[in-house]
């Protein structure tokens, strides 16, 4: 038997044999797979027969990076990074009940915060590393837990942290209100345009992409106090993030070309700076207009890769563009295609041929095409609003704090159909185009 300290990843084997006066033979050969035990409990279908034939590569994407953490990667960092870790842990709401990865990594990170308020970007690791965006995103993480699993508790041992992180970015802010330079390397996206994945202008000066996410963390950071009763801090948060908006808006929109720029020049842009400022809802019906016009049409907008386009679809279903959405997937559509059995780093040439990252389209299958998310504090509601595009018949079954959520739906000449189940206690809304329906505990037709 040979065996290692530690586990190898990989795709293939090779075994070199040099006999010398004997023959040697290979009776069995076996190998032990080892993981956190992430299985899809959840289910989806739909008649696109792309969308579930891609699940197994998503899901074995996700599930080779978790472990007793999530990791970046099996093969090489091995290490669990805040911006990789965030749609791991999405992903790992919608199709588990089981949310002891997603705690433990809050609980990390949060362990992880250095004097100066910001977390590192990976823990643990005996290599300290900063990546301020990242610290943002960590703030998004809770957000995310608060909303779909709840836990008041648990997320009040938590804000001690997002309250150091957004007072370490107040900091930052130069003399036009900007979030600039925060230290340390500010990644964002490996966008080939930008040297080691950081926006224009994102190391020293003042950048789109980096002032909005500041606006989404100083919102979530608002309604997370909210939420836990502490509605003075609700408001101090909300404060700056109305403040901080109208500085980035009076900074980077360009209205020669009806979008917003990545530098106060107005020299680039890219899909990141339109998406975020979409996302963060403060935008003026002009300006929501003319970043999502340029999202569809504009060539030279810096584009997002496999780690960002969660966000970008985030920013289509907003839109409510459904063929946005299924023309951005074709990436994952391909990827059976080319080879992959886990989904890469980022689009060839890739480094990394298994990221958790890219397993994200798996949240947008139930959480945007079939459209279940929650609409309250710990799932207390649930909004069903689907993005079916052309479907004609899709169906899902997710997990919910209390139970499981089902939806099975059609298409019909005057819009969808079909049956939806909720857990015990649980009330919400279903949504297509202008009608509602109020839902019930239960199964019923809508």
């Amino acid at each position: 038997t040979f065996d290692t300290l530690w586990w190898q990843a990989g795709r293939y084997i090779e075994i070199l044999v040099e006999t010398q006066d004997e023959p040697l033979v290979i009776e069995r050969f076996a190998l032990t797979e080892t993981r956190y035990p992430l299985e899809m409990q959840a289910s989806f279908s739909s008649d696109d027969p792309r969308l579930e034939r891609t699940v197994p590569v998503l899901l074995r994407g996700l599930q080779m990076c978790a472990h007793e953490t999530y990791f970046d990667c099996p093969y090489y960092e091995q290490l669990m990074y805040i911006g990789d870790t965030r749609l791991e842990a999405l992903v790992t709401y919608i199709i588990q009940s089981d949310d002891r990865l997603p705690r433990k990594a809050l609980d990390m990170f949060s362990a992880s915060r250095m004097i100066n308020g910001l977390t590192r970007s990976r823990f643990p690791s005996r290599v300290r590393q900063t990546i301020p965006p990242f610290s943002l995103w960590y703030t998004g993480m809770v957000y995310d837990h608060a909303l779909w699993r709840g836990s008041p508790d648990f997320i009040r041992s938590l804000m001690p942290t997002v309250r150091g992180v957004l007072d370490a970015f107040l900091s930052y802010r130069n003399e036009q209100g900007l979030i600039a330079g925060p230290p340390g390397w500010n990644f964002f996206d490996w966008a080939p345009e930008w040297s080691d994945g950081v926006p224009p202008d994102g190391d020293f000066g003042a950048n789109a992409a980096i002032n909005w996410l500041a606006v989404l963390a100083f919102g979530w950071a608002s309604a997370l106090e909210a939420w836990l009763g502490e509605p003075e801090l609700s408001q101090r948060w909300e404060r700056y993030a109305a403040e901080l908006a109208q500085a980035v808006i009076s900074a980077f929109w360009d209205p020669s070309r009806s979008r917003f720029s990545d530098d106060t020049g107005h020299t680039c842009a890219s899909e990141h700076a339109q998406v975020l400022a979409l996302l963060s809802g403060r935008l003026a019906d002009e300006m929501r207009e003319g970043a999502a016009r340029s999202l569809l049409h504009d060539a030279d907008l810096t584009r997002t890769t496999i780690y960002m386009t969660y966000y970008l679809l985030e920013a289509f279903r907003l839109m409510k563009n459904p063929q946005a959405i299924f023309d951005r997937l074709n990436l994952w559509f391909d990827l059976e295609n080319h080879g992959f059995k886990t989904t890469p780093e980022m689009p060839e040439p890739t480094r990394s041929d298994c990221h958790g990252w890219g397993s994200s389209p798996l949240y947008h299958y139930f959480a945007t095409i079939l459209g279940i998310r929650p609409d309250g504090f710990g799932f207390s509601r649930v909004r069903i609003e689907p993005l079916p595009g052309s479907l004609s018949h899709l169906r899902g079954r997710m997990p919910h704090p209390l139970g499981w959520i089902e939806a099975d739906l059609r298409r019909e000449e005057d819009g969808l159909h079909g049956t939806i189940t909720l857990p015990q206690s649980v009330t919400g809304v279903f949504v297509d185009g202008d009608r509602q329906v109020e839902l019930r505990e239960g199964s019923q037709e809508v």
